[in-house]
């Protein structure tokens, strides 16, 4: 049953002081679905960004006022970046004489052909339809809903194909010969969960990057719900509250492991898409993220069904472990794998897990005390928590030089009553800790 606030005429309306949710409603075919969601951001003023942090539906996409208003020239370039040479002075910056030389034969014809090159191994692959029904037809439709979006934007496909996050990875792995610059960030991401309390389930999440990620974050944390037909799978909300219309939600924090070598052609599946289409609760996404192992990571993965039954998978390029708790609260934080296997391969000895070990034992501690009283306010506690030398709300001027990443938006969800409350950094800085939230409420239809 919806709260008050239920949509009419097509709109998402939350109360008079809250913001409307933005909804997209998925067509059936890939093309139609393409084009749809071209005009929709054109209207919002995105434009296309090889860099960044990836938005919706996983492309790589920048708000134009943002970009202006703060001034990134590099941003503002979108898809005339040349990638070429950003990649060489990554190299140069990595230190990596063997990775510059062979960038140094490439240019923007090889680029764009090996796109075409991959692209075309992608749509060729076949999968058992025993094992992966999920994703029978899938390349298919994306590679139609590429054309779709490059056509009204009125650019090259492949380009288009670049500002998703996994190709832009396979085609630097082949260039490079395997080597991952930019390397995987040490660490993004919080999510903290009281599994219940007087308003029932509580999450709070952070989300940490660069500071040059302003310009891609400006509209990243807002909430979109995307309307699938029901034949095609659950509709859910993405960008920040990952939850479908089960009241299944996913939520993920990057981290590395440099011990174990990256596939160069793995096949790249959106494995958040997969379980908020797909699966109905925890046990099903557990069953789901195992089966499709080989084909996604790394990533750190926290699953709650509201039923108080979650986990985090700890998951690695190849390999993943499922932690379970019987505590009244779950969480995990970017950056560090506790399961003994899996802090094994990633390395538990170096400085950054030490520092990302250090986050992970405060949360437990904070967590342990605030769960007495579970709330907004306890929870709004944990996630603008200082506590030095390796707080849960991070400001860049307090962080290491080897962790630059920075808070640059903060929420707090409440699944039963369909609330979320919204912070985002603003310029300046102000970090989400010291900004008012914004309210929106939801409702599936």
């Amino acid at each position: 049953m919806c709260m008050q606030g239920a949509p009419k005429n097509g709109e998402n309306k939350t109360k008079e002081d809250g913001k409307p949710m933005k909804i997209r409603k998925i067509q059936k075919k890939g093309y139609d679905n393409g084009v749809s969601l071209a005009r929709a951001w054109q209207a919002e003023g995105r434009m296309f960004y090889y860099e960044g942090e990836a938005n919706e539906a996983f492309y790589g996409l920048v708000d134009e006022e943002s970009v202006r208003r703060l001034g990134d020239d590099a941003a503002s370039q979108g898809v005339n970046l040349d990638l070429i040479e950003h990649w060489k002075k990554q190299a140069i910056r990595g230190k990596n004489k063997e990775a510059l030389q062979r960038l140094q034969s490439w240019n923007e014809k090889r680029l764009l052909d090996s796109v075409e090159e991959v692209h075309q191994e992608i749509l060729a692959r076949r999968f058992s339809e025993e094992k992966y029904p999920e994703i029978q037809g899938l390349a298919a439709y994306e590679d139609a809903e590429v054309r779709g979006i490059a056509d009204t934007f009125g650019i090259d496909y492949r380009r288009v194909l670049l500002c998703k996050e996994p190709y832009r990875r396979l085609i630097h792995l082949r260039i490079t010969e395997g080597w991952e610059s930019e390397p995987r960030q040490n660490g993004k991401c919080t999510t903290v969960i009281f599994k219940d309390s007087s308003v029932g389930p509580i999450i709070g999440r952070n989300l940490d990057s660069g500071i040059s990620a302003m310009a891609h974050l400006q509209k990243y944390g807002e909430p979109v719900l995307y309307q699938w037909p029901k034949e095609m799978g659950y509709s859910y909300i993405g960008q920040t509250l990952s939850i479908n219309s089960e009241g299944l939600m996913i939520h993920g924090s990057s981290i590395a492991y440099p011990k174990e070598p990256m596939p160069k052609d793995r096949y790249p599946v959106n494995i958040y898409n997969l379980v908020l289409r797909f699966c109905r609760n925890v046990t099903e996404a557990l069953e789901l993220m195992e089966r499709y192992n080989l084909f996604f990571g790394p990533s750190n993965m926290l699953v709650f069904d509201g039923t108080g039954n979650a986990a985090v998978i700890e998951k690695s390029k190849n390999t993943l472990a499922v932690r379970r708790t019987e505590e009244d609260w779950i969480f995990m934080t970017d950056g560090v794998a506790v399961e003994e296997k899996m802090a094994k391969l990633q390395g538990n000895e170096t400085i950054i897990y030490q520092f990302n070990l250090k986050r992970y034992r405060l949360i437990e501690k904070l967590l342990k005390e605030e769960v007495k009283k579970p709330s907004i306010e306890a929870m709004q506690r944990v996630m603008s928590n200082h506590t030095m030398p390796s707080p849960v709300c991070k400001h860049l001027d307090k962080m290491p030089s080897y962790y630059q990443l920075a808070n640059l938006y903060s929420f707090i969800f409440l699944p039963q009553k369909r609330l979320f409350y919204f912070r985002l950094m603003r310029p300046g800085p102000s970090y989400p800790c010291e900004e008012k939230p914004t309210e929106y409420s939801y409702c599936f239809e």
